[in-house]
Order: C-alpha cells, then structure tokens, then sequence
C-alpha cells in the first residue's frame, strides 16, 4: 500500500534590472554589515521599498541635491544571511532589493551582497545531533518555556498583553539521548510574584493533573502538536493582576507517551462538543471525565519518574496585561507627573496643530496621510508601528500598508476587532522638540463565528493502522512550520516528513520518490518533475545544491530542496512516497542517497555502506523476495 503525500509551493523568479544612478557602498565588520545606498531623487519617496534581505534602512537621510541615502547597519545574523562554508573561508551572502510592489510582486532591482572571512580553525557546522536510532537513558533534560508572538513564529517581542488577547505559551523538552517523552503541563497557576508565595494570591490555570480550567472560563485551549516533546498552550488573558507584572508557573512533565492516564494526561474544554477532549487521542477523552471533580493521584511508577528528573518546574515573565480602554488614562497620568512628558505632550499637540492626518481603515489595510505645514518637519523620519513611509516628500508621508504588518495591535472586544497603533515622529538630534506619538485605531465588526487565528502550518497527514506520515515544509533551521510557500528561484526549500511509530518497533523513515507536479492529485497526463527517483536516490542533488541533511531521529528525514525552473510562477505541488523500513535492513532499494560533490553518491544513515548508492547512477533492481522472507513488510 503505498503512502503518498504532497505539498504545495510557488516558485517566484527574482529579475534584477540596471540602477545606473544608484552607488552602494558596502562594509564588512568582525560580525556585521555597513552599507550606504544612495538612491536617486525619483526613487527618494520609496525609501522604505529598498531592503537588505528582509531588514529595511536602519537608517535614511535626505541630501542636499534632492537624493537619499540609506543606511543598512545589521549583524550578520540578521536579515536572513545565508552563510556557506567554501574552503578555507566563511561567506555570509544577501542581497539588496528595490520592491515597489507588495512583498508577493518580484523585486525591481536586486544587487548581491557578500562578506567573505577566514574560516575559524576547526570550525564546523553547528549539527544539533546528527545520527539515527533510538537510544535510552535517564540522564539530565532541558526544559523551556517561551511566549510566542501572535503568528506562533518566533518569540514575543513584548510582554505587553491587551486584555482578552492570546498568550501562545511554548514549552518543550530536549530529550538527548532519552526515548521519545511526551511533555504535559501538569499545573499553571498565574501569579504576581516570580516565587509562588503562600500568602499571595494565585489564578488557577491548569489544574487536576492536566485539566485545562481555563477553557471552562474563557477561550484557552492546547493547540495540536507538532513534535511529542513540546506543547503549546493558547491562553486568553485574564484580568488578574491586570496592570501589574503577572508571573505564569508551571509543573512541566515529560512522560511516557504510552501511558496516558487520569493522572498523566493533557485535557481542554471544547465548548462546541460542551465536553473535556484528550489533546493526544480524542477517542480516549473518558481520561478527561475527571476534570469536573478530582483526578487520581499519581502512581507509583510517576513517583519514580519525578524523582529522576522528569518533572520541571518553570516560570514565564513578567507579562503585564493591560486594558485598553483605560490604557490611554494611565499614560495620561504619567505624562502628567513627568515633567519631560509634559513637555513631550505639549509639544505633540502643539504640532498636531500645524498637521492634518487622514486615515481610511480597508478590509485588512490602512492608508494614512499626515500633511505638515511647517518646513521644519521631516516627514522621512515618521514611522507607523515599525513601517517607513510608504512614499513621503516635503510635508508630506503616505503610509499603505496590511494590517498584519508594522507591528499592528489586535485585540477582540465583545462585538469588535480592534487594530491599535501608534503614528511616532523619530526625533533628530536637530529636531528633538518635534517628537510625538499619535494612536492610530481601526476597528471592525467581528465576524459571526470568529475565533483568533492560529497559524495553519502547511503539513500533510495520512495514517495506516498504527502508523501516522507526516510530511511539512519548514523555516531555515527546521525549528518549525514554514511562515510562507513561496521562494525565490534558487532559494531551499526546507522538508520535513515523520512517522509517529507508537506501538511499533523503532523504524526508519525513507523517501523512496518524490516528483513535483502543478496538480495535487497525479494523473497519468501529469507534467511532472523529478526529484527523487530510482528507490531513493535524490536526483536534484546532481543538479543542484540540494541533500538530506544529518538525521535527529529515525523516524524523521530532512530534504533541502533547491528550487526548480519548473513551472516556475505557478503552483507546484511536491508528492513523496515515504516508506518506513527496518533500519537494520538498508540495501540498493530501501536507502536515502544523495551526491556530494567531489565525493560522489554517499548513503545518508552509513557513509561505510555508500556502495549501495551506486545504482543510482543505473537501475537500482528490487528485491521484493528479501522483503518477503525476513517477514518485515514495508510501511509506505
């Protein structure tokens, strides 16, 4: 039976054309980047469409002969640099881009831009665990908890949470060299202090041994998991402690995924089925019946647990959650105390007398108009959230942009979704009187039926029997769900699949083809594109810079893919076969090749065994009769 999975792409080509007026100038520092971009008059009022990756100017200045300049000083480990080690040298690549359009739309003008450095001696790429197989013990585990920004795609920038939003609370476990450990949040509480005290007040969050109490109150549930050993916790804000610093704790448990039970369990309320829901296995939610009354104590084999390491008590703050409604009073009041900020407000309102500002709330953007009247106010330098101007010249800025971008509040109230945010005037050291902050605030009828959105990461599912394929595209480092499907012609494409083995014994992961196609179904008048062929042998890695990189497990494979010339500016669509196999029992068609260069074909899970690569460059034969008499039928 064969396991076919796909995902879906598109692939932009990036066109670059002649700036003969432009002059860069670039400057490799010890560990970042100068550049100065001079930009003609006629490019000026689209400062903010030029980019280093994806960083704007840090900087931009209006000169004399009615050009710009503007000014990129990041650290190489901004800006999505993509660093290659070649030889004796380290080479840290970008590149410049003019993108008059919107982000989707191909870029105007693109310049490369490369820092090359001596290669440290003995440096080597920083693997997390390169290897496969299972392995056991019990030594120490690594515990974290983070909060996460709206998009669930990288840590919050801010401990600032409007009253009624969501908190996405990540909390995982590095399990080393340990079997798989599922991670469970046995109790949170939420407190205002950094140490649970017995004469302060706490809120209870999740209780019972797993019960998600919260969910009965509010909106708060567990999201889906991508990876047993993390867990992730969408918590709508509450109004205790508002105002003031609020401490989340935490009893974090990494247990056996195989012995759930009352006391071992992750439970939510779903108000739609009005009942508690396992969040591993919805056919098993009686382990959450509990939750309205008490759940049993732990075992004794948990008590064993615990008392070797597997327990982790972990805090996450201060966060501090404020009303909106009364927000705008309490900065009033603090203006009011602090000379300097009546000062600052004085000044603000005395501006805003020589200004007019228009804003026009669209279905999911904002245009905003500021119009100065006074020459001495540089309208390069106002910012709307962390947006430049969209265009701007003399009294003059215009801002177009989404509301998902420029770092827009959102907030649920009642009826209303409410985008909050704040039009700044960035003081020079010659304009320092002029500084001011004006709310910008857009707000909608809330959808019948709305809920938040949570990030849908682009991953395909199948099961058979026990076995459960998994198959996703990925940020950069794999450390989570791809923010976007599309890619530049020549980018990676980074590919993750996996097996959740459960009662099975410990298998290995292969892809044994994978072609690219512009339809989600194959048929048999397909145009289609191949990428991996001839029982597992990655094809594109001949004619790119495309390999499987360092297994972490073997239940997992990982694919960079280069992109293709393929139906380029379509939509493409990746189907794999994946198999899982007897990691013991690797031969020339069950195997993960790919062809590095300088070396030739190299087996991914045993360089020793390369030889049963060779075929690639031929017929790799089947060997249906060996499968059959070891008694180990394939899993695909």
């Amino acid at each position: 039976m064969g396991t076919q999975l796909y995902l879906g792409v598109i692939v932009v080509a990036l066109f670059a054309t002649t700036a003969a007026n432009a002059e860069i100038k670039v400057q490799c520092e010890k560990d970042s980047i100068s550049i100065t971009w001079t930009i003609p008059s006629r490019l000026r009022q689209y400062a903010a469409r030029h980019f280093l990756g994806n960083c704007m100017p840090s900087g931009f200045k209006a000169l004399p002969r009615g050009e710009g300049k503007a000014e990129f000083n990041y650290k190489l480990d901004d800006c999505n640099f993509k660093r290659l080690v070649k030889g004796k040298n380290l080479i840290y690549k970008n590149e410049l881009t003019f993108r008059p359009r919107p982000r989707s739309s191909p870029a105007a003008y693109v310049y490369p831009i490369e820092c090359v450095y001596p290669r440290p001696k003995g440096w080597f790429p920083p693997f997390l665990n390169p290897g496969s197989g299972v392995a056991g013990g019990r030594g120490g585990l690594k515990f974290h908890m983070l909060l996460l920004n709206e998009q669930m795609t990288a840590v919050a920038e801010t401990n600032v949470i409007p009253l009624g939003s969501f908190m996405p609370i990540w909390a995982t476990v590095e399990q080393k060299s340990h079997q798989p450990l599922l991670l469970l949040m046995e109790e949170c509480v939420a407190a205002t202090t950094p140490e649970l005290q017995a004469n302060r007040n706490v809120y209870p969050i999740i209780t019972n041994k797993g019960c998600l109490l919260d969910s009965v109150k509010g909106n708060s549930r567990f999201l889906p998991r991508y990876h047993s050993s993390a867990i992730t916790l969408y918590l709508q804000s509450f109004k205790f402690g508002l105002g003031e610093e609020v401490y989340i704790h935490c009893k974090l448990l990494a247990w056996d995924p195989e012995v759930l039970s009352e006391s071992k369990k992750a439970c939510h309320y779903v108000k739609e089925n009005e009942r508690w829901e396992l969040l591993d296995d919805p056919m098993q939610s009686s382990m959450c019946d509990c939750c309205s009354r008490t759940c049993n104590t732990r075992s004794k084999r948990g008590d064993e647990w615990e008392s070797n390491g597997f327990m982790h008590t972990s805090v996450l703050g201060p966060l501090i959650i404020m009303d909106p409604s009364q927000q705008n009073a309490h900065n009033a009041s603090v203006v009011s105390i602090a000379d300097q900020g009546a000062l600052l407000l004085s000044l603000a309102a005395a501006m805003a007398v020589y200004a007019d500002m228009k804003v026009d709330c669209g279905p999911d953007f904002v245009t905003l108009m500021w119009r100065e009247s006074r020459p001495q106010a540089d309208t390069s330098l106002l910012r709307l959230g962390n947006c430049f101007p969209t265009s701007f010249s003399a009294g003059e800025a215009y801002f177009y942009v989404d509301l998902t971008d420029c770092n827009f509040r959102r907030l649920v109230t009642g009826d209303a979704l409410v985008y909050s945010n704040d039009l700044t005037y960035v003081a020079s050291a010659d304009s320092y009187n002029l500084a001011f902050t004006h709310p910008v605030v857009c707000a909608y009828e809330r959808p019948k039926d709305w809920y938040a959105t949570i990030y849908d990461p682009v991953f395909k599912t199948y099961s058979l029997g026990d076995l459960q394929f998994n198959i996703g595209l990925m940020n950069d480092d794999f450390s989570g769900p791809a923010e976007s499907t599309r890619f530049p012609l020549g980018s990676i494409i980074p590919i993750m699949a996996s097996v959740v083995q459960e009662t099975h014994q410990p298998l290995l992961l292969l892809l044994e083809e994978c072609v690219a196609a512009t339809t989600s179904e194959l048929y048999p008048e397909s145009t289609t594109y191949p990428i991996i062929s001839n029982k597992g042998c990655l094809l594109e890695s001949v004619l790119s810079r495309s390999k499987f990189e360092p297994r972490q497990k073997s239940s997992e494979i990982r694919l960079s893919l280069q992109t293709f010339t393929f139906a380029m500016g379509e939509e493409v669509f990746i189907h794999c076969k994946l198999l899982a196999w007897d990691p013991n029992g690797l031969d020339s068609t069950k195997k993960a090749c790919h062809f590095v260069e300088g070396h030739g074909w190299e087996l991914l899970d045993n360089l020793a065994q390369s030889n049963l690569c060779d075929c690639c460059e031929s017929k790799c034969k089947s060997r249906r009769q060996r499968s059959v008499a070891s008694g180990m039928d394939p899993f695909r």
